[in-house]
């Protein structure tokens, strides 16, 4: 039997992108996240926020997986156990976030903006900040009320999210720490 194996041009990049949101659940690379066993359209379906929908023991059993036909009864059950209205609204989301937030290459809901918005929907409240980096473009902030409802995650919001442009993608902000310098002696 032939492995296959699809590396994407900018793996490392991607790694970071599912990597970058935040909040409940262990982030998890590209690399991690793709059955190389599987075809192109099989080989990254946890990528971005299904892996966020599956169990521990789903992405095991996925990445465990063969063949395609495998990976799409995979699917069909993983969405079953989640019932139609998750599905749904799941398909919706992402659809929305392909067209709004599709950048450098990468469909939308593989982006860290988009995999906020299919697990949580819109913000309550969009907005920008000035960069404390002068050089820095302007930081996209989404915030989520105090009674925002629980995403398709089961899980809460974070009350705020925070964007970066750099480079050709938008990304989860973190605030660089700059290293305290020890004051010259005399």
């Amino acid at each position: 039997m032939v492995k296959r194996i699809h590396c994407a041009p900018a793996l490392l990049l991607l790694a970071l992108l599912a990597a970058g949101c935040g909040d409940a659940g262990a982030p998890r690379s590209m690399a991690d996240l793709t059955n190389p066993f599987l075809g192109p359209d099989w080989s990254a379906w946890l990528v971005g926020p299904i892996s966020r929908l599956a169990t521990p023991e789903e992405i095991q059993a996925f990445l465990a997986l063969k063949d395609d036909a495998a990976a799409a009864a995979f699917a069909e059950s993983f969405w079953s156990k989640r019932g139609n209205p998750i599905r749904r609204a799941y398909a919706e989301r992402a659809s929305t976030a392909d067209r709004l937030y599709s950048e450098g290459g990468y469909l939308g809901h593989r982006t860290d903006r988009g995999v906020v918005f299919v697990l949580y929907g819109r913000p309550e409240k969009e907005g920008f900040e000035v960069s404390p980096n002068p050089r820095d473009s302007a930081i996209e902030v989404w915030s989520y009320g105090p009674n925002a409802p629980s995403g398709l995650d089961g899980n809460r919001p974070n009350p705020v999210y925070r964007f970066m442009k750099r480079g050709d993608l938008t990304v989860s902000y973190v605030p660089r720490v700059q290293p305290v310098l020890p004051q010259e002696q005399n």
